[in-house]
């Protein structure tokens, strides 16, 4: 079917494009009467205005585009809602592009964002490498990170305090008495690994126990490299009586190994996973988590995104916001040990 045009509409309205152009755009005041008739032409047209042209004439497009590297990770899941509800009470509209944690797709995808002349962007990176950001110093897009932010951007940012997640896992199970304590962390090039590698380390250094490169696996927080680094804990000759998992996708594929290969959670080795995922919680055991703020972290990212678009906020923003341990029998705690993890007293060295 052709789209209807403007001289169209002005033409069933008996006005002229200007007038239906001032209408619609509200940019001049016209008579209710005269307002009627271009609403009821366009309607009758079914006239649709062409967004990218006024875009191009106002030098705005009215667009927020969104950089998530797996949308099918119900962490990322989560965080998209908090942005698309919170982006939704604005006149803005989002552009969703799954990078797949590839820096050439987050390159690619960046050049159609900036092309399609989106007013900000919020991203959650896929990699340290990203020189291509550079650029959007040049042409003024207000950037927002997510979740992941390159160390070189001087960006608002908004993440969870990693760290401190990881600390906390880690402390959690020193205090049952493990002291083979193994770790399954995703890419040290992304600040969520590097992060959470960080916290799991000082919570050793802590409590006087020594770091063994054994026990210290590097995944992809992908569901094969999870399965794939707890293999390769389990079949070594020193063998971790713990493990921290880094990730809900990572723990997933742990969590499958152990299962296809009769090992028993938390007997013959306790498990603590990162993001509370709903299959943790319905599992034989339920496995004890690092809860992140997913929906929350969205919600954030989106207002940031806003105060700089619209309101022009010049001063840069660093937001982080706390994790919670959700404890549950893979750890080795029973309904009659378990304990708040809000009680747990975390040292004062854990600045960010």
């Amino acid at each position: 079917m052709k789209r209807a045009t403007l001289k169209e509409v002005a033409r069933l309205a008996g006005v002229s494009t200007a007038t239906v152009s001032n209408v619609l755009n509200e940019t001049k005041n016209v008579s209710e009467e005269v307002k009627n008739k271009v609403y009821k032409a366009a309607d009758e047209l079914n006239y649709q205005p062409n967004i990218v042209a006024k875009s191009l004439r106002v030098r705005e497009s009215r667009t927020i585009g969104l950089l998530i590297t797996d949308i099918a990770n119900p962490f990322f899941s989560l965080m998209v809602r908090g942005i698309e509800e919170e982006i939704s009470k604005s006149d803005y509209s989002l552009l969703l592009c799954n990078t797949d944690s590839s820096v050439e797709k987050e390159d690619k995808y960046l050049k159609v964002l900036i092309g399609k002349r989106v007013d900000g962007l919020i991203v959650s990176s896929a990699g340290n490498t990203g020189e291509y950001f550079h650029s959007m110093n040049k042409t003024g897009v207000p950037i927002v990170f997510l979740n992941r932010c390159p160390d070189f951007m001087i960006s608002d940012v908004i993440m969870t305090n990693n760290i401190k997640g990881a600390y906390s896992a880690t402390e959690h199970l020193i205090r049952h008495g493990y002291d083979r304590i193994a770790i399954i962390t995703g890419p040290t090039s992304i600040s969520t690994g590097k992060d959470r590698l960080i916290g799991y380390k000082r919570a050793l250094e802590d409590y006087g126990i020594t770091e063994s490169d054994e026990l210290v696996k590097k995944g992809n927080f992908d569901i094969e490299s999870g399965y794939i680094m707890m293999k390769d804990l389990m079949e070594q000759e020193v063998k971790p009586d713990a493990v921290f998992i880094s990730n809900n996708s990572m723990t997933l594929g742990a969590y499958k190994y152990l299962k296809e290969a009769g090992l028993s959670i938390p007997d013959q080795v306790a498990v603590l996973g990162y993001d509370d995922s709903s299959w943790a919680q319905i599992v034989e055991p339920p496995i004890t988590t690092v809860k992140q703020p997913a929906y929350e972290l969205g919600v954030q990212a989106a207002k940031l995104m806003l105060a700089r678009i619209i309101k022009k906020q010049v001063k840069r923003e660093i937001m982080y916001l706390d994790t919670s341990l959700i404890v549950r029998r893979s750890c080795g705690c029973t309904v009659d040990n378990m304990f708040n993890s809000e009680s747990v007293q975390l040292r004062d060295n854990l600045l960010i």
